[in-house]
């Protein structure tokens, strides 16, 4: 499958979500209308029954009236969730035809929270960030999908069989695009499910309890039968004072406002999550009834129940409970049940039982949720991508070897791809501004990212040896703390350095070293480095237009190795076809892109 065809599979799948939404929200307002003109008939009608009619004859109207009222708005409701359901789908099928065609930038998340300049690659890549990795291919929606995502592009896998067993998982999600896709639309059903759930988590797994002996818990349920028991007694039989109801109601009235401060913080932490619960109930329900084939998956799968008790019943029962906290917010109805039954502490009791049960699960099964999500992410590569591969790993030797290899960023239409093979080797590339040297290098190092977090990569074939990636490419000086862009890639070549001396395999992507100072330091700093990281468990790439570098490729050793990218000219236009070729450049375009752009030339 092309690159069309994939826009114009998933094009289909948003239209016809289109189609499917329009067509529910035109039965909606018939469903609207009809509820309206039930109510006003019944109404109308069961008072005249009542009128003309009597009794017996107008209940019997108002029972069927309310009835069918009921079943419209049970119906109605029904319409509206699978409405909404749809409205989910023709976004998610949207944002894949963005992304298919380059138009994936205005994302809302962009993970812009996890950049960290000082990391040995994010920055460099455009891993975190506006334009970013993180921002095209996350499709989580709850805080432990993204934390997942997040881990796996910053802290790549160094072990095969681990890296192996994820990429297995992602290959067979990748045939599961409905599946998928439905696991990406239930968790769109809740507003902030991105926020940490680490307040929940540390309730339910808290075994701190309201009252810890049995007598005092066991005085909240004698005590409202006692007060019920007199009120019926005073008011009814006239057997008791009617001053002893008012006594013992008195007495709990008192005994919330005592309890009120503690029971409170202990039922907003929980009641925060009210819908978040029943969304977490859809999405363990999701996957507890799929069909898994790999070892991984099953595991992940088997983490969801609780001595043979799937999750999303468990969290149905919390999520029970949370709604009777919503009474809270009806005032009226909330004085009289929490003032003569105890509404609030019987909650924060039956919260209890259900955290002696189930609590020390909810974090494992929430965590396993986000595995499934991080994993879905990956696979949509696929499912976006079905030309794409999946990379072959081989520790006996260092290297990286790809056919037709290209950014992933970049939209089809506009990408270049190269052929490349590194073994045991330092490249360096050189070529005229914008010839795609820089490109190259994040080509390699955004695809060795997805390679070890298991998901496939912009190539027809890639395989590699697992390594450490450290780049160099975005420097920028500090003015707050006085450092120079050239002493600020010093310190970055320096945490380079320093990590070689491991004895770790690993793989370094520099560009333009040492461009802040002159030539002469530069070809003498870059020789010194390159002398440096000539090591046999390091290979690496460094893009330059000091041509001088491409001597050290005749020294002893035969591991310097020229590649470079040319342009050509033509009606007064410079044009790059962006294609790695061997061998050192011969060219340059500064003065031509300066006649250009209106620069006389002087000299």
């Amino acid at each position: 499958m092309n690159m069309n065809e994939s826009i114009d599979k998933f094009g289909k799948r948003w239209q016809d979500y289109i189609s499917k939404t329009e067509k529910l929200d035109k039965y909606s307002d018939r469903l609207s209308s009809l509820r309206l003109y039930c109510f006003l008939i019944g109404a109308l009608l069961t008072g005249m029954v009542f009128y003309y009619s009597g009794p017996t004859p107008g209940f019997i109207l108002l029972s069927i009236s309310l009835s069918t009222f009921l079943c419209l708005v049970l119906k109605h409701d029904k319409v509206i969730r699978q409405a909404n359901r749809y409205r989910y789908m023709v976004e998610i099928n949207h944002k894949c035809v963005q992304r298919l065609e380059g138009d994936w930038t205005c994302f809302d998340d962009d993970g812009k929270e996890y950049a960290n300049p000082q990391h040995r690659y994010i920055d460099d890549l455009d891993i975190f960030g506006r334009s970013s990795l993180f921002q095209w291919l996350n499709t989580s929606n709850t805080y432990q999908g993204r934390e997942f995502i997040r881990d796996w592009l910053e802290n790549p896998l160094q072990d095969r069989a681990r890296i192996t067993e994820r990429q297995k998982a992602v290959q067979e999600l990748a045939l599961k695009l409905d599946w998928t896709q439905d696991l990406q639309c239930l968790g769109m059903g809740a507003a902030n499910f991105k926020k940490n759930p680490e307040n929940l988590f540390a309730y339910v797994e808290n075994a701190e309890q309201l009252f810890s002996k049995a007598w005092i818990k066991a005085i909240f349920y004698i005590l409202p039968v006692m007060t019920i028991a007199s009120f019926i007694l005073g008011y009814g039989a006239r057997s008791v004072s009617i001053y002893i109801p008012l006594v013992l109601f008195g007495l709990q009235f008192i005994v919330n406002i005592w309890g009120s401060r503690r029971v409170n913080q202990i039922l907003d932490t929980v009641h925060t999550y009210k819908n978040k619960l029943s969304v977490y109930q859809g999405l363990f329900e999701h996957i507890e009834k799929e069909t898994f084939r790999e070892p991984y998956l099953l595991e992940l799968q088997s983490g969801l129940f609780n001595q043979d008790e799937p999750a999303s019943q468990q969290i149905k029962v919390l999520d029970k409970i949370v709604g009777a906290i919503g009474f809270k917010y009806n005032p009226i109805i909330y004085f009289i049940l929490n003032n003569v039954i105890f509404m609030d502490f019987h909650c924060v009791f039956a919260l209890e039982r259900w955290r002696a049960k189930s609590g020390s699960y909810l974090r494992k099964w929430v965590y396993h949720l986000g595995i499934y999500e991080a994993l879905s992410s990956m696979a949509l590569l696929a499912q976006l991508n079905p030309h794409w591969c999946y990379p072959e790993f081989d520790q006996n030797k260092l290297f990286i070897n790809a056919e037709d290899i290209g950014h992933p960023l970049i939209a089809a239409k506009n990408r270049v791809v190269n052929q490349l093979s590194v073994e045991n080797q330092i490249c360096v590339v050189t070529g005229s501004n914008m010839s795609g040297k820089t490109t190259l290098l994040r080509t390699i190092g955004v695809n060795l990212v997805l390679a070890y977090a298991g998901a496939p990569v912009c190539a027809r074939h890639f395989a590699c040896s697992i390594m450490d990636i450290f780049t160099s490419m975005r420097i920028n000086d500090d003015l707050n703390s006085g450092i120079s862009t050239f002493y600020a890639e010093l310190l970055r070549i320096k945490m380079i350095i320093d990590y070689a001396q491991n004895h770790v395999p690993m793989i370094f992507l520099i560009d333009e070293l040492f461009r802040g100072t002159n030539s002469r330091d530069r070809v003498a700093g870059a020789r010194n480095v390159l002398m440096n990281l000539n090591k046999d468990w390091i290979i690496g790439l460094i893009s330059t237009h000091d041509y001088q570098l491409c001597d050290f490729e005749d020294e002893p050793g035969g591991r310097i190795k020229n590649y470079h990218f040319i342009e050509t000219y033509s009606d007064d236009a410079i044009q790059f076809d962006y294609r790695l070729r061997s061998g050192p450049c011969k060219t340059s375009n500064a003065r031509y892109l300066m006649r250009m752009i209106g620069i006389d030339i002087l000299d």
